[in-house]
């Protein structure tokens, strides 16, 4: 779970830290993220996308070669195709200069920093790592080694020092130790672990490696994000081993799946049918092709007195957009960290609190959303779970939950109303707008 995140020149967030912790030992489970448009909320979301795109770019720089050695060679395939193709494919695979580029805060030149504190199998830890112009300058990670906390390691242009205890195996630390001298500063510490744990025999690396470095490599490769990207899409990373393997809507599958499929459907059946009186079921049509089966998502509806299949790609944005959330609903379950952009999209505001009001007894990781529901905000969610993005004059930003602000909140003072009159900040703030005018011009 994530204790604490510390930012700086990261977009706009040129000097943020913000503490998730409930109790000096316990961080809280549930984080409602508000503010006005544009203040920072979708970038304070993306710098977890960020923090998983420095651990694959040795992965990634690797795949987008074989992948381009592979289409090079492919005679098949129109060069207009290819070329389009391979622009989709280079902007899924990042490098750490284009990383650099994409959220270092515009005209700064100051070195942009991450920093996360963490809580993993009840122990404490700490990952900076910090970016100059084109490279990483410098990364360091703080964890329980033995029965201490201590160093794991602390990285730099000048130094590479790791403590010796992260390898079981001398021969391995040697040739792990050569390959951050040759590539560290293009690539962090972890993204070099993550490329050596799936280049080698799977097991191999993590025979090797202290379990605490590998437990910890884990937790920060698979928090589950879903995040606005450019021209309105969605960049989405799900780190759980489950559910999502397939495509909930239509797709086609090896008939030694159907058990999946069918486990898949009795999911979604149990989600739809609880959350509207009107939805009575939800179901896979299928085709079966010698060892495949095609399959395609059905809701039945009551509609006007009349049961009727609908093709669920005719539903609303809304319903659509909540089954792209099941699976992370189901991640926090099982316990793992999940940070979601603008919850809320499209799904009626009764709807989205009751389904986290339900969810929130459910949780045993950590679920981080943005979102502009107010609803939300005297629902019976822990108040001090609420926070808001405030600016001062001078452009500085801080995230705080309401709790923190002058006044205490208490049953006879109604929050979603303080927060309305702008007592928390986190509105916006129009003047008048003289149409009439817009029309001369």
């Amino acid at each position: 779970m994530i204790e604490y995140v510390k930012l700086k020149n990261y977009k706009s967030l040129v000097d943020l830290k913000v503490s998730f912790m409930q109790t000096k030992d316990k961080p809280k489970k549930m984080i409602l993220i508000y503010g006005e448009n544009g203040i920072g909320k979708s970038n304070f979301a993306s710098a977890f996308l960020t923090l998983n795109e420095t651990m694959n770019t040795m992965s990634s720089v690797s795949k987008l070669q074989q992948f381009l050695e592979h289409i090079g060679n492919e005679e098949l395939i129109e060069n207009e195709y290819k070329l389009n193709f391979i622009e989709k494919i280079k902007d899924n695979f990042k490098s750490t200069e284009m990383i650099i580029k994409n959220y270092k805060t515009i005209n700064s030149n100051d070195n942009m920093l991450l920093e996360f504190g963490f809580k993993y199998k009840g122990k404490e830890g700490i990952y900076k790592i910090e970016f100059g112009d084109k490279e990483i300058v410098s990364e360091s990670l703080h964890y329980v080694l033995s029965k201490n906390q201590t160093c794991f390691f602390d990285i730099n242009k000048n130094n590479i020092n790791y403590n010796d205890n992260l390898f079981k195996d001398k021969n391995y630390s040697n040739e792990f130790k050569k390959i951050l001298d040759k590539y560290w500063g293009k690539h962090s510490f972890f993204s070099i672990l993550s490329y050596e744990i799936e280049d080698k025999k799977k097991g191999y690396v993590e025979s090797k490696i202290d379990k605490s470095l590998y437990n910890v490599w884990l937790y920060l490769k698979t928090i589950c994000i879903k995040v606005k990207g450019k021209n309105h899409s969605e960049i989405e990373f799900f780190g759980s081993n489950h559910i999502k393997l397939l495509e909930f809507e239509h797709g086609k599958i090896s008939s030694k799946y159907e058990d999946e499929l069918n486990k898949i459907e009795k999911i979604i059946n149990i989600f739809f049918t609880s959350i509207s009186s009107d939805i009575k079921n939800v179901y896979y049509a299928k085709e079966y092709l010698d060892d495949t089966i095609k399959y395609n998502l059905i809701v039945r509806k009551n509609l006007y007195g009349k049961l009727v299949d609908i093709d669920f790609q005719n539903e609303s944005t809304g319903i659509i957009n909540l089954l792209d959330l099941i699976p992370y609903f189901l991640a926090v379950c099982e316990g793992k960290t999940v940070v979601i952009d603008e919850l809320d999209t499209g799904i009626h505001d009764l709807l989205v609190a009751k389904i986290l009001n339900n969810l929130k007894d459910y949780i045993k990781g950590q679920l981080i959303i943005t979102t502009h529901n107010t609803m939300l905000i005297e629902s019976d969610i822990r108040k001090d779970n609420i926070y808001v993005f405030n600016v001062n004059r001078d452009a500085y930003k801080e995230l705080i939950p309401i709790t923190d602000f002058n006044g205490r909140i208490h049953k006879n003072i109604n929050p979603r109303k303080k927060y309305l009159s702008n007592a928390y900040g986190g509105v916006p703030i129009v003047s008048t707008i003289d149409f009439d005018e817009l029309l001369d011009i």
